[in-house]
């Protein structure tokens, strides 16, 4: 059987200003600069859209403008503490 999900996961090692430094299951580690990435603020359920935000956990109300949702979430976001939940992406530049 292979490893496990968790032992395949990068390791935080510490955040110095806008840069992260990670460590690889194998002990490697490497830092890079932390980016805002803008993604789309909405989700879609059948013919509705609604703003979300990934940090906090916040959902908008069901609308069934899709502009009206991302100014939601755009309207959330000004105001939002963003110290729920972090969620980190990953590329691999090689």
């Amino acid at each position: 059987m292979g490893k496990d999900k968790d032992s395949r996961r990068p390791l935080f090692r510490g955040r110095k200003g806008n840069t992260l430094k990670v460590a690889d299951s194998h002990g490697r580690t490497s830092t890079t600069p932390l980016v805002r990435l803008e993604d789309e603020p909405t989700k879609e359920n059948g013919s509705f859209a609604f703003g979300y935000c990934k940090s906090c956990d916040w959902t908008g109300r069901a609308r069934r403008s899709r502009d009206k949702a991302r100014e939601d979430a755009r309207d959330h976001r000004a105001g939002c503490s963003g110290k729920g939940k972090v969620r980190l992406g990953a590329t691999d530049h090689r």
